[in-house]
């Protein structure tokens, strides 16, 4: 910023601020997802595979190299080119208007528990898998 416009602004007591990421602005922070990957597990910790973790891959008939795991502040900046499954794990923060609207259009599955939750309680646990029969269900009919 020239200096005159910066003096004429600090004297006003206008704070100013400088980008850290202004690529970002640009487009480039955007997040593409490949074509070979079937299942987007939408979680603030990134995914640890766990035998609990090899059992939902297992039952939904994708492996973990077809999974993609993303918080929920990369999840604004994905550009999804074909319909896949969401999983989205948690409820901490809540996803947000634009977020919801992008998964419109996709299988998504929605657990308020986390992972660590979720592997040491069972009843927890059984709904989970009841819903991932009817989750692997839809995705079978396309």
């Amino acid at each position: 910023m020239p200096l005159r416009r910066s003096v004429l602004l600090q004297q006003m007591g206008i704070d100013q601020w400088v980008l850290r990421r202004p690529q970002t602005l640009k487009g480039a922070a955007a997040i593409t997802v490949a074509d070979n990957i079937k299942l987007l597990l939408v979680s603030e910790h990134p995914p640890v595979v766990t035998p609990f973790l090899q059992d939902i891959y297992r039952a939904l008939g994708i492996s973990a190299q077809d999974c993609l795991s993303v918080n929920r502040e990369q999840l604004t900046r994905l550009t999804i080119p074909q319909p896949l499954a969401v999983w989205v794990l948690g409820e901490n923060p809540p996803l947000d208007t634009q977020s919801l609207t992008a998964l419109e259009q996709h299988n998504t599955l929605f657990t308020p528990l986390d992972r660590q939750t979720l592997s040491h309680n069972p009843q927890a646990k059984r709904q989970l898998w009841q819903q991932l029969q009817q989750f692997h269900l839809q995705e079978e009919k396309r």
